[in-house]
């Protein structure tokens, strides 16, 4: 992601990779006012026919706000509702922004909060990072993944229809060519020995690449690798760092220990000033904006989980807000 502060609390935001857009998704809220290119039906009348014909015609218009649709590991955020800027035919009517990677938009606020500036500056740290894709291998199966901001996302599968492994490493090491350039960094695990006999295989094709002992070699293991101390670029990601909090949380829980979750237990202990690390699920964190506001003021630590992992889906089950405690009443 880059970005270009505008006036009027307006900042243009150009998009590089599909990790942003989920970021977007969390920054934008309803009644913010969107700029955008899109290509709205018009109808032209022939000189030599009365029969119209249609056309689309580009224009650059602004919407307030009133949905954002974004589906886990999809290329596109749709952001929709009332044209307010643009054509003078067209203000008032309803109309769809599709963002993809390559596409800019401006957005407008009256008041951008510290997490909307601190999701804009991890989206431009993120973009300058290295993909990171894995190859998981146990016998007869070949599972591929990339590691995006919010998750990991599964692109390919294949298992072996034969007997010889020569035959299915060949199309492994086609597909991986097919979905990874040697310049991202590749992560190859899976249990025992077959994983060593890939490598040995593919020789001088392949590489970029560590390896990771795992319990599996399909998307299990892979989430397993995440949790690797081995590996840097593993460790420093946003979904390890995620998963590693929310395993704090759950294991506080199993010992009766500093815990607390639901909205109404976590703002008690913020008020009481108990709260060392505040977790707030993506879907939740503007619904609960007087926590942030709580946490900032005696000194918690925040952090906002992405519920596109297994990790985020459990503190969302927990009503979408917990906290680790400094102490307990």
């Amino acid at each position: 992601m880059k970005i270009e502060e505008k006036e009027r609390n307006e900042i243009r935001i150009y998009v590089d990779n599909i990790d942003d857009l989920w970021y977007l998704k969390n920054v934008i809220s309803p009644g913010d006012l969107v700029f955008g290119t899109v290509f709205r039906k018009e109808e032209r009348s022939g000189d030599m026919q009365r029969a119209k014909k249609t056309a689309r015609k580009r224009m650059r218009v602004g919407i307030a706000v009133e949905k954002i649709e974004f589906q886990d590991f999809a290329d596109r955020l749709r952001i929709s509702g009332k044209i307010k800027a643009g054509p003078e035919d067209v203000v008032g009517l309803y109309q769809a922004i599709n963002v993809g990677v390559g596409d800019d938009i401006s957005v407008v606020k009256t008041y951008w909060s510290r997490e909307d500036r601190e999701m804009l500056d991890e989206a431009v740290k993120n973009s300058e990072k290295p993909q990171v894709y894995f190859l998981g291998l146990e016998h007869g199966l070949a599972t591929f993944a990339v590691l995006r901001a919010y998750g990991i996302q599964g692109i390919a599968s294949i298992r072996k229809r034969g007997d010889e492994d020569e035959e299915f490493f060949g199309e492994v090491l086609s597909t991986l060519k097919s979905i990874r350039s040697d310049e991202y960094p590749l992560v190859i695990l899976g249990p025992g020995f077959y994983k060593e006999d890939f490598i040995k295989f593919a020789g001088n094709e392949l590489k970029n690449y560590s390896v990771v002992q795992a319990s599996h070699g399909d998307m299990r293991g892979i989430h397993e690798a995440l949790k690797s101390s081995l590996n840097k670029l593993l460790v420093e990601s946003r979904v390890s760092k995620e998963e590693k909090l929310v395993d704090m949380l759950l294991e506080e829980i199993k010992k009766e220990g500093l815990y607390a979750y639901g909205p109404g237990e976590v703002e008690k202990y913020l008020n009481m000033g108990a709260v060392d690390t505040l977790l707030i699920s993506d879907t939740k964190y503007r619904k609960f904006e007087n926590m942030l506001n709580l946490a900032r003021e005696t000194g918690a630590k925040i952090h906002i989980i992405s519920t596109s992992h297994e990790k985020g889906k459990m503190l969302e089950n927990l009503g979408g807000v917990a906290a680790l405690l400094r102490f307990k009443d």
